[in-house]
């Protein structure tokens, strides 16, 4: 019996034991568990870090500059990326022919200056009537961007060249000896070539639209060609050709500075010109598509 008894309790200590075994046998972390922590480990390791989502950068655009559009001037250019925030830019602009006091500019113009008396304002509208000019220029340009966005976008600064021709004519009128009339229909044909320097800034408002804002610029060079008036002047004295050509020649001197030299002959005015050929670029809004 004694024997039994103890037999039993040896089972059951041997029962108790297998069974904690049993219960622990499963532990935190197997081999298994732990290869697989591991392996996901490695994989993090290797895995490509997500990367933040850049916008396009596209090479091309061409643009209209709409603040043109109130001289009457149509003026497009073409942009074309030559490296990581350099680009180079063709212009070209045209104003056709037209009446100076009918373009829309000129209105504004004539706000500005407040002209004292009606009958002033009306001389002077009078005397614009009498003129029409016609221009078209050619722009090149090299431009530098600032910024951390690749291509053509931030603050910028341009070297550029520009070549324009101007056709200008203007119905005036000579009054000579015993205060008899010549009408003289003025005509010049000009060519002026410079260079100079711009700042700007461009944005990329839209996946495929640009706002280019010319914000302040100049260029300076040289002009000059032909001035002439077709009419009859044989009747003329040496005193009144004098005279013509002196009043002529005044309206562009500046200072000492004469800068048309005049001819008068019997069958009109010709004149060279020569002279310093300036202007200004500001303020121009130009809206453009990249591609």
């Amino acid at each position: 019996m004694k024997h039994i008894i103890l037999t039993l309790s040896c089972c059951l200590t041997v029962g108790l034991c297998a069974a904690q075994s049993k219960n622990n046998s499963n532990p935190v972390l197997s081999v298994d568990a732990a290869n697989t922590i591991q392996t996901s480990l490695e994989a993090d390791s290797v895995r490509p870090a997500v990367l933040p989502d850049t916008e396009v950068f596209r090479k091309n655009s061409v643009k209209m500059n709409l603040s043109s559009l109130a001289f009457r001037n149509y003026s497009f250019t073409y942009e074309r990326t030559l490296a990581r925030k350099i680009t180079f830019v063709a212009g070209y602009s045209f104003m056709p022919s037209s009446q100076i006091s009918s373009l829309p500019i000129v209105d504004k113009a004539i706000e500005i200056a407040d002209i004292s008396s009606d009958e002033e304002t009306d001389s002077f509208e009078e005397d614009l009537k009498k003129g029409n000019v016609g221009t078209s220029a050619i722009t090149g340009e090299l431009r530098f961007y600032s910024g951390k966005k690749a291509g053509a976008r931030g603050l910028y600064v341009s070297l550029y060249g520009r070549y324009t021709t101007v056709d200008l004519s203007y119905l005036d009128t000579y009054v000579g000896d015993f205060d008899i009339e010549h009408d003289l229909p003025y005509n010049a044909e000009l060519k002026g070539f410079g260079g100079g320097i711009m700042f700007g800034a461009q944005w990329l408002i839209a996946k495929r639209v640009t706002l280019d804002w010319y914000i302040v610029g100049a260029h300076y060079g040289k002009l000059s060609g032909n001035l002439s008036a077709l009419t009859d002047l044989s009747m003329l004295t040496e005193q009144e050709r004098a005279d013509l050509k002196t009043e002529v020649e005044d309206l562009f001197t500046i200072g000492d500075k004469k800068y048309v030299d005049a001819t008068i002959k019997d069958n009109g005015m010709f004149g060279k010109l020569n002279g310093p050929f300036g202007g200004v670029r500001a303020f121009g809004f130009n809206l453009g598509i990249a591609f």
